[in-house]
C-alpha cells in the first residue's frame, strides 16, 4: 500500500515541470515565513491585551491597518517585480517612492477616519478620543515605513539579482513583515497618541494630508504639461482608490471584532489564529495574483471565462497544496495555544480542525476570485500590478473570517 502511494507521488512529481517544482518550493517557503508572522502577531495580541481592553477600537483598526500594510508594499512589490522583469526598474524607481509616500499618508488618514466613524455607528466602546484614532493609524504607518520600504525594495532587488522569481517571494514576505510590525507600530503609535495634546495631534494630521494633497497636484501638473511622472500619475490613480476601498471592505471584520471584543479576549486557541485569517488567505491570492499579471503581460497566458489554460490549473492546485501546509500549521499552533490556555486535548483538536477545514476553504473561494478579478481588469486596460492585491488582501479578510465563523459554528456546538 505504501509502495502504491510512493508511486503515485512520483509520478505526480515527475509530471510537474522545472518552473512549476520552482513556484511550489519557492511559495512554500515564502508563504510559511508569513506563517511565523502570523505566530508573533497572535503573541503580541496576547501580550498587549490589557491595552486593547482599555482602549478596544485598537482592535477594529487591525485589520485595515495590517490590510494597508500589506496593500501598499504587496502592489509596491508586485509593480517592482514587473519592472524587474521588463528592466526599467532602475529607470523608474523615483516614481514608484514618489506614489509610495502619497499613497501611504493619504490610506492610512482615511483608516484612521473611517475606523472612527465605524465605531461611532456600532455605537462600540472606543475607549479613546476620535484624533487620537486618526493620528494612531497615520503614526503607526510612518513608524512602519521606516522598516518595510526599505526591506520590500532590498527583497524585490536580491531576489532577482539571485535568479529568484520576485513574484513568488515579495508579496509573502512582504505580508510577513507586515505581520510582525503591524501590532507593535499599531501600540507603539498608541502610545505616541495619547501623550500628544488633541491641538497637535489634529496639526499633524493635517500637515499630512497636506502633503499628500500637494505631491498628488504636483505630479498631475507635470503630466498635464507632458513632463515626467507619467507612471506615479498612474499608480496613484490606479492604486490609491483601489487600496482606499480595500481597506474599507476590512472594516467589516473590524467592526465584527470590535462588536464581539469580549468573545475574543476570552477565546482559548481562536484568539491567536485571527491574524493569520487576516492575512494567509491574502498571501496566496497576492502569490497567484502577481504570477497571473506577470504572465499576462509576458504574453505567456490568456484567460478564458471557463480556465482551460493548464498553467493557470496548476497554479490552482499549487495554492490548494499550499494552503493545506500553512493552514495545517497554523492550527497546531492553534492546538498549542489552546493546551496552553489550559483548554483540553479534545478542543485543541477542533481548534486545529477548524483551522485548516476553514483555510482550505478559504483558498478555494480565493483562488476563483483572483482569476476572475484578473480576467476582468487585464480586458477593461487596467493594470492587474495595481488593483488585484489591495482588492484581494480585503476580500480575503471577509471569506476568511466568514469561513471561520462557519467552520466554527459546524465543529464547535
Amino acid at each position: 500500500m505504501r509502495s502504491g502511494a510512493r508511486d503515485v507521488l512520483r509520478r505526480f512529481r515527475r509530471g510537474w515541470g522545472a518552473e512549476v517544482r520552482k513556484d511550489f518550493i519557492e511559495g512554500a517557503a515564502s508563504l510559511m515565513l508569513c506563517n511565523l508572522g502570523d505566530y508573533i502577531s497572535g503573541f503580541f495580541l496576547q501580550i498587549f491585551t490589557p491595552i486593547i481592553q482599555s482602549a478596544p477600537v485598537l482592535i477594529a483598526l487591525l485589520p485595515a491597518a495590517s490590510d494597508a500594510r500589506g496593500d501598499v508594499y504587496s502592489s509596491y512589490g508586485s509593480r517592482l517585480g514587473t519592472l524587474l522583469h521588463l528592466g526599467l526598474a532602475r529607470r523608474l524607481i523615483r516614481e514608484e517612492l514618489l506614489a509610495l509616500v502619497t499613497i501611504l499618508i493619504s490610506v492610512n488618514l482615511w483608516v484612521g477616519t473611517l475606523t472612527v466613524l465605524v465605531s461611532m455607528a456600532f455605537k462600540a466602546e472606543a475607549g479613546i478620543e476620535p484624533s487620537t484614532t486618526v493620528f494612531t493609524a497615520l503614526a503607526s504607518a510612518l513608524i512602519a515605513s521606516l522598516f518595510m520600504v526599505p526591506a520590500t525594495t532590498w527583497l524585490a532587488t536580491t531576489s532577482f539579482k539571485k535568479g529568484i522569481d520576485p513574484d513568488n517571494v515579495v508579496a509573502p514576505i512582504t505580508t510577513l513583515f507586515g505581520d510582525m510590525v503591524t501590532v507593535p507600530t499599531l501600540i507603539a503609535g498608541y502610545e505616541v497618541a495619547r501623550r500628544l495634546p488633541m491641538s497637535v495631534k489634529v496639526g499633524l494630521s493635517v500637515v499630512a494630508a497636506s502633503v499628500a494633497i500637494y505631491l498628488t497636484l504636483v505630479v498631475a501638473r507635470r503630466v498635464k504639461r507632458g513632463g515626467a511622472f507619467g507612471r506615479a500619475w498612474r499608480v496613484i490613480k490606479q492604486n490609491l482608490p483601489v487600496i482606499i476601498a480595500a481597506t474599507s471592505m476590512s472594516m467589516i471584520a473590524g467592526a465584527i471584532l470590535l462588536v464581539n471584543i469580549e468573545s475574543i479576549i476570552a477565546g482559548v486557541g481562536i484568539m491567536a489564529v485571527i491574524p493569520a485569517f487576516l492575512e494567509d488567505g491574502g498571501a496566496i491570492a497576492c502569490r497567484f495574483s502577481a504570477k497571473l499579471s506577470t504572465s499576462l503581460h509576458l504574453g505567456r497566458v490568456t484567460l478564458d471565462a471557463i480556465p482551460k489554460d493548464r498553467w493557470v490549473l496548476t497554479q490552482v492546485g499549487l495554492n490548494l497544496l499550499h494552503a493545506m501546509m500553512i493552514f495545517g500549521a497554523l492550527g497546531t499552533f492553534g492546538y498549542l495555544m489552546a493546551l496552553w490556555g489550559g483548554a483540553t486535548a479534545s478542543w485543541g483538536f477542533k481548534v486545529f480542525l477548524t483551522v485548516l477545514l476553514a483555510g482550505m476553504m478559504l483558498s478555494i473561494l480565493i483562488s476563483v476570485i483572483t482569476y476572475y478579478m484578473a480576467l476582468v481588469s487585464f480586458r477593461l486596460g487596467i493594470d492587474p500590478d495595481n488593483v488585484l492585491a489591495p482588492i484581494l488582501t480585503s476580500i480575503a479578510d471577509v471569506v476568511g473570517t466568514s469561513s471561520l465563523a462557519f467552520i466554527l459554528t459546524l465543529l464547535m456546538h
